[in-house]
């Protein structure tokens, strides 16, 4: 279950992946700054979906009635796309899979040409390497000699991986997961447009969360550069629809959307549960900035960043 929402999203609805900085623990904060502006959100859409954690768990709750995502690594899209259409040849091939060393190498040294074993492959490098990571330099869980506590095939419970992808079918058949997008967040921006005028939709948020800035080029096949940031700065900056931008706190994302008076800055809060009992609040590295006017009253998971420092 999540953090500050135990207990009311299904674990059907959690992401099939385990992705590099997961913006799970984000959905709490994401949420009230949506019900602080919104009745409802008509459209979600999330260019950087990696994981999709937000988009799945917004839909979950009820918070959005549709969601358009993407990525520009071939191999994630990939994997929305097969889990979006055929859920069920999915499964069937992930059951095949023996979760040994042998298979990740394998997989890793594989240039599949086909959709379906595009997705298996993201699927299977995601839930065998450490931190699922799929591209850049890292190696299997538990290292090559197997010594670890945790094994290859830890992560890769393959029951509920099934229903976690039957629920992306599922979002698709009803409409509520649109078809999932391969490419730049230029290019998402675009598409979302053709669907809010085939969905009448009346609300449209954007949902942002680039790329890592330090040692990305560690975790992604295709890290975003500094010019990169700059740029997708640049545009937001100028954006007339609504959108919110997640970043890990550091000096280049602070320093892009910090100044400017129509932006707001939130520093996100976690509240864990230790042996039962709800301990202090505790400030994570997070930071989100959104142009939604209404800062929600009360909140508990967010508050107003204090942009007097660099840190």
């Amino acid at each position: 279950m999540l953090d500050g929402i135990r207990g009311t999203l299904p674990l059907d609805s959690l992401s099939p992946l385990r992705y590099p900085g997961s913006k799970r623990k984000l959905i709490p904060a994401i949420r009230q700054i949506i019900q602080a502006n919104y009745d409802k959100v008509d459209l979600f859409v999330e260019p950087f979906c990696g994981g999709s954690s937000v988009s799945l768990g917004l839909l979950a709750l009820g918070i959005v009635e549709h969601t358009l995502i993407a990525d520009y690594d071939p191999l994630i899209a990939a994997f929305w796309k097969q889990a979006a259409t055929d859920p069920e040849a999915l499964i069937q091939l992930m059951n095949r899979q023996e979760v040994t060393l042998a298979q990740w190498d394998r997989w890793r040294n594989m240039q599949p040409e086909t959709l379906h074993n595009r997705a298996m492959k993201c699927l299977f490098l995601n839930r065998t390497t450490f931190s699922g990571i799929i591209g850049g330099t890292a190696g299997p869980i538990g290292g090559r000699a197997q010594t670890s506590d945790y094994a290859i095939d830890c992560r890769f419970n393959k029951k509920q991986l099934a229903k976690r992808i039957r629920n992306i079918g599922k979002l698709r058949d009803e409409g509520k997961l649109l078809m999932p997008v391969e490419g730049t967040w230029q290019d998402t921006l675009r598409i979302a447009k053709d669907h809010v005028v085939e969905l009448g939709a009346t609300s449209v948020l954007i949902y942002l969360d680039p790329p890592y800035v330090e040692k990305a080029h560690h975790l992604y096949d295709r890290p975003f550069n500094e010019a990169g940031h700059k740029l997708l700065a640049d545009s937001l900056l100028g954006e007339a629809r609504d959108w919110i931008l997640s970043y890990d706190r550091e000096p280049l994302a602070l320093g892009l959307y910090r100044d400017y008076s129509d932006i707001h800055q939130y520093s996100v809060v976690h509240h864990y549960t230790v042996k039962g009992q709800r301990d202090e609040p505790v400030p994570g590295r997070e930071v989100l900035f959104t142009n939604l006017p209404t800062t929600p009253a009360g909140a508990i998971w967010l508050q107003d960043d204090d942009r007097s420092t660099n840190t």
